[in-house]
């Protein structure tokens, strides 16, 4: 309350300095003190508003207390489960790794393989060199057998006409012999 009349004071002072009327700045001062106490507080309205945050406060620490040991349990479960997770994974990683072992083998067999294949197409390669020099000679031969069987149709043929022809001679022959013993049995 003196806080607040030595404010009052101050303000009557100020105004009756700036060159306010007395009256009027006696009024102006009453107006504000009485403006100040209708907002001011009072030691009850004090205590009870800390009782009130104490009790806020009380309520969310305990709250936040709560919060805290749930977080912490949260927490370990996720941590655990983390755990396990990188556990797994580093099975998974060892199985990889196994696997990449067997793959490099494969790998390795398979290159060999590749050498064999390698090997076996050049002798598949010289087989063709070989299979193809005998081609040329069976061409060769299949020319000379060609041109041995025209040669041989027409020298068939000219057997085949020349055999005609002695069968004729013959058949001449043989009736002239017929008829030359028949003349000579008869005759005699």
């Amino acid at each position: 309350m003196i806080l607040t009349m030595m404010n009052t004071h101050k303000a009557y002072k100020a105004l009756q300095d700036a060159g306010v009327a007395d009256k009027q700045a006696e009024v102006l001062v009453e107006i504000f003190a009485d403006m100040q106490q209708e907002n001011a507080l009072t030691k009850f309205d004090l205590s009870q508003a800390m009782e009130g945050m104490a009790r806020v406060q009380s309520a969310t620490t305990h709250r936040l207390d709560s919060l805290e040991g749930r977080f912490d349990k949260f927490e370990k479960n996720v941590n655990q489960r983390f755990d396990k997770i990188e556990d797994k994974l580093v099975k998974i990683d060892e199985r990889f790794d196994k696997i990449d072992e067997k793959f490099i083998k494969i790998d390795e067999k398979f290159d060999k393989i590749d050498e064999k294949f390698v090997k076996i197409d050049e002798k598949f390669e010289k087989f063709d060199q070989r299979f193809e020099k005998v081609d040329e000679r069976l061409n060769k031969q299949d020319v000379k057998l060609s041109d041995l069987d025209q040669r041989m149709q027409i020298g068939f043929t000219e057997l085949k006409q020349d055999n005609v022809w002695i069968r004729r001679i013959l058949l001449t022959i043989a009736t002239a012999l017929i008829a030359m013993t028949t003349k000579y049995i008869l005759s005699q």
